[in-house]
């Protein structure tokens, strides 16, 4: 029976489940992906937490209770740094020690590679080659599943950038590195053919209004959390960009233009796609999705507020949620958002 590691569907799951979960199973485990965030989990979160952590660590501490039982290693990675430039906001840093002191039960060991591009550009190859070390793989099989990790994180990328929302997109990867192992040339084919169908289709949109909706991805694509704001917003008629879908070279570009240089990975990652849409007039107006007692948002908030008053006035909408955000109060404010959006452009086009 193949060992069982256990994936929380939170914090990080969204930007790097894909290389994660082909790297453990290109190693012969089984990966286990915690159920979708439910009430539940987040009360199951909210009794393990202090009181004072935002709602997307309470939501970690249930997913990682959720799969008490079911697994017998659980993976945690140590974020740092991936850019060489920014960390990852503190409590990613110290999420393993969080998760061990404050998760009641009996929580299955811990993997918690520490991934920091400053050691060096071999240091997370040697985090994960720890990690296979820690399961008795072999150091060569180790190498080949990192190799097929990264080209699936790339490709996974190259989604995100042509308009799919992750969940979309990790089904599509699946898919592709089905086919991959059976043909490489077709599969390559096509998927290159599905990217260019998604961008025409993007490009050729009709829809009445162009939302940028910004902030982290564990906070806008999880539906729980962002009471499902996407496919309301979607529901409305709206055409949807988030910072997933700019680039990296693009975002990079952008740093020129940072008045402040913020610490955070994500942080920096949220302005910056934002002066992407400003540049490239994307948008319309600007949806900031931030989580009470986030404490890198409240640099982040402001910043945009003044940047979206500098670029025209671009209509600025802030979300802050929490463990009592209502699904009713989120929805009469972005039906009320869009309602003003359309007139000012029916008004701007008259």
């Amino acid at each position: 029976m193949a060992t069982r590691i256990g994936i929380p569907r939170a914090l990080a799951y969204y930007s790097f489940y894909p290389q994660w979960r082909t790297y453990l199973e290109e190693l012969g485990m089984e990966v286990i992906l915690s159920p979708p965030t439910t009430k539940d989990i987040l009360d199951m979160g909210i009794r393990d937490t202090v009181t004072d952590a935002c709602i997307p660590i309470k939501v970690f501490h249930g997913h990682v209770a959720a799969l008490i039982g079911e697994v017998d290693w659980i993976l945690i990675p140590r974020l740092v740094s991936i850019d060489g430039d920014a960390t990852f906001c503190p409590k990613f840093l110290g999420l393993p020690d969080m998760i061990e002191a404050s998760v009641q039960g009996a929580i299955p060991p811990l993997l918690t590679p520490r991934i920091d591009i400053r050691d060096g550009r071999f240091a997370p190859l040697r985090a994960w080659l720890q990690v296979a070390k820690i399961l008795s793989v072999p150091r060569y099989r180790a190498l080949v599943a990192y190799q097929k990790a990264t080209q699936v994180g790339a490709y996974y990328e190259s989604l995100l950038t042509h308009g799919i929302l992750p969940e979309d997109a990790m089904a599509m990867v699946n898919k592709w590195w089905s086919s991959l192992q059976d043909n490489s040339l077709l599969a390559l084919a096509k998927a290159k053919n599905s990217l260019l169908r998604t961008a025409n289709s993007i490009e050729s949109s009709t829809q009445r209004v162009r939302l940028a909706v910004v902030g982290y991805p564990y906070a806008i694509y999880d539906d729980y959390i962002s009471c499902n704001l996407l496919a309301s917003l979607r529901r409305l008629g709206v055409t949807v960009i988030t910072p997933d879908m700019v680039p990296s070279k693009s975002r990079k570009a952008q740093a020129k233009r940072q008045p402040k240089y913020l610490f955070w990975h994500y942080s920096n990652q949220v302005i910056r796609a934002t002066y992407h849409f400003f540049q490239e007039q994307m948008v319309d107006g600007v949806i900031h999705v931030t989580a009470f007692a986030c404490g890198p948002d409240a640099m982040v908030g402001k910043l945009l507020e003044l940047d979206c008053r500098k670029n025209n006035r671009m209509p600025f909408l802030s979300l802050c949620l929490d463990e009592h955000t209502g699904v009713a109060g989120v929805m009469t404010r972005i039906e009320a958002f869009v309602d003003m959006l359309v007139r000012r452009k029916e008004a701007q086009t008259s």
